[in-house]
This record gives C-alpha cells, sequence and structure tokens, in this order.
C-alpha cells in the first residue's frame, strides 16, 4: 500500500528531544533499543483483562447499530462492518480516549507493572492536560486504518512518557506495531516530516508524519504475543502498521504513562 503525504514538509533542527526531556527507560536494561517485549498481567488478573476488553466492544458494536451473533469474535470486526466507512468511524470514537473509570481491571494493576518494567514509580496521569486516559486501536485487514511513521512527542500533550501496546486479537508479524529501534535517539535534522498533522490518503491525523530520513530506516515488528506488553519510548519513530492479514482485524490497547511526582 502507498501512503502519499499531503502538507509542506521541513527537515528539523540538530536536537535531540530525548535528551531534554524525562527519559523513562533510561534506568532500565532495554534504554538504548528504546522497546521491550515482556509479561503483561498474571493469568488470572489478564483474563478479567480481556473478558472486560471484550465486553466493552460489544457495547461499542451494539451502539453502532451492529447485533452481537453467538459465535462473534472480535479479530472478525471487519466482517460486520465490511467498508462501511461511517459504522466503523461510530466504533472508533467510542473506543478512544476512554477514562482510566471504565478500564477493564483497577488501573492500578497496570501503573505497577508499568512502575516495575521503569524501575520507577509510574501513573496514568498526563501532567500536561490532566488527562487519565487509554484507547484502542482496531486495524481491520488491508485497509488504511493506521497512523504513519512518527513520534508521539511531535506533540507536546506526550513528552515525557513512555508507551505500551498491548495485543487484543490479530495482533502478529503481518499487523503488530512496527518502529524503528534506537531512533529515540536521533537528531531531528536527520529527519524530515510534515510541518503540521499529516494528511495521509485523505485521512488527517494530528500528529505530523516521518517523510523521508538521512539515515536507513530499519522498521521492525517486535509482535507481542497474547498476554505480552510491547512497553516503549514516545520519542521512538513508530506507527506505519498496515494489517496485511487478509482476513483478521488487529486490536490493541495503547495506553501512556508518567512518572508519579512525590
Amino acid at each position: 500500500m502507498t501512503h502519499p503525504m499531503e502538507g509542506e514538509k521541513a527537515f528539523g533542527k540538530d536536537i535531540i528531544l530525548l535528551k531534554q526531556d524525562d527519559d523513562l527507560s533510561a534506568q532500565t536494561h532495554w534504554h538504548q533499543k528504546g522497546y521491550e517485549v515482556t509479561t503483561f498481567l498474571p493469568g488470572k488478573e489478564y483474563k478479567l483483562f480481556y473478558n472486560g476488553v471484550d465486553a466493552l466492544f460489544k457495547g461499542f458494536l451494539e451502539n453502532a447499530g451492529i447485533a452481537i451473533v453467538e459465535d462473534f469474535s472480535l479479530s472478525n470486526y471487519h466482517r460486520y462492518i465490511a467498508d462501511d466507512y461511517e459504522t466503523h468511524l461510530a466504533v472508533v470514537n467510542q473506543a478512544k480516549l476512554l477514562q482510566v473509570a471504565d478500564f477493564p481491571i483497577d488501573v492500578k494493576q497496570v501503573e505497577e507493572r508499568v512502575s516495575a518494567l521503569c524501575q520507577t514509580p509510574m501513573q496514568a496521569l498526563n501532567p500536561i492536560d490532566g488527562e487519565k486516559v487509554f484507547h484502542f486501536r482496531i486495524v481491520r485487514p488491508q485497509r488504511n486504518d493506521n497512523n504513519p511513521l512518527h513520534r508521539d512527542v511531535w506533540l507536546e500533550d506526550y513528552q515525557d512518557c513512555i508507551n505500551i501496546y498491548v495485543p487484543i486479537c490479530g495482533s502478529n508479524h503481518l499487523s503488530s506495531l512496527s518502529l524503528i529501534p534506537a531512533s529515540h535517539y536521533w537528531s531531528e535534522a536527520l529527519i524530515e516530516k510534515t510541518k503540521s498533522g499529516a494528511k495521509v490518503n485523505g485521512v488527517q491525523f494530528n500528529v505530523p508524519a516521518l517523510t523521508d530520513s538521512k539515515i536507513p530506516l530499519n522498521i521492525i515488528r517486535p509482535n507481542p504475543a497474547l498476554n505480552e506488553v510491547l512497553i516503549f519510548s514516545p520519542y521512538l519513530l513508530h506507527g506505519g502498521a498496515t494489517n496485511l492479514n487478509d482476513d483478521i482485524t488487529r486490536i490493541s490497547l495503547e495506553m501512556r504513562f508518567w512518572r508519579k511526582k512525590n
């Protein structure tokens, strides 16, 4: 699939954004590459988490006017939606910026897990805007549902945090989130990006998108399994995760955490 970018583009200044911000991976063994794949939750808690996610999505679909059949499966989401973009958008709009009060389990369990992985106390509270949110990303097979390569921190609301990607269904070597290892240490002078939110294939995104690079882009898909978590720096270049599967929807939970203040 091609992803033509619209809008003005430019290379950045010779600065490394992470060097002037809070590097939450600094105390970890994975700080050089900027990401790690590891176990997410204990088995009992994960089952409660997954069942809660399933219930949330059934509610999203019913609210969008889609009847839930007996053999309903999240990985078959695209079969219920087909190419009805308005219905898909009705589901997507329910699945983003959800309040942590609606999290399938006590969010403190996830905060504790992320704290252990970063070796510092963490919380799902954005100190910039006071938001405590999470969201799901729904990427249908062979559709342009994914966002382009970017750094989250090109939006100032996402400075000084750490990201997690938790596969819910359909996440594999053909669909998992993609990223460029060690790119969190790249100077902005090496990267050309759109000056404002990217427009790709007619779809408008809030975040700017990478359009060129002076060094090779070694894009990989770390591909966490069920009940694994991909934890990564938002300063990494990531995204562009087209779902190349033929008949399976990828759904993932994505969430951000900040250092807990005393």
